[in-house]
């Protein structure tokens, strides 16, 4: 498994807006700007299980994050991996990870919405600018 390089630490651990990437049931790419959570040496970030990214992820675990920093916008890291889930019913992940943006408490999902921590295992990690 291949980890952040250490080069890399510092960008990952920024609230900053990333991409992340799924494959649609039609083999096409479907990207959505997510906030996400660098923790314990993992990219995580949170997904309701009504959302196209929770189903696609589920259908074929294959994605990609991509960050660019948004000083130097030549400094990026691109994840490609396999995506695990583990469930969130107290939103306490979620919450978390909106702390992170300067959001207070939990979402506002619905009675019946479910909350998924979806953690990234990289397959290849990819770098550019710092080394």
């Amino acid at each position: 498994m291949n980890t952040i390089p250490e080069s890399h630490l510092e960008l990952v651990s920024q609230p900053y807006g990333c991409v992340i990437t799924t494959l649609a049931p039609s083999g096409l790419p479907q990207s959505t700007g997510m906030w996400f959570l660098f923790e314990d040496g993992s990219i995580r970030f949170s997904l309701l299980e009504h959302r196209k990214k929770y189903r696609n992820l589920r259908e074929n675990p294959a994605c990609t994050f991509f960050l660019m920093s948004p000083e130097s916008m030549i400094e990026t890291i691109e994840v490609r991996g396999t995506a695990t889930f583990e469930p969130d019913p107290d939103k306490a992940f979620v919450t978390k990870v909106r702390a992170q943006y300067g959001a207070d408490g939990p979402p506002s999902d619905g009675p019946d919405d479910h909350r998924w921590i979806v953690t990234i295992n990289p397959d290849r990690v990819n770098t550019t600018g710092r080394r």
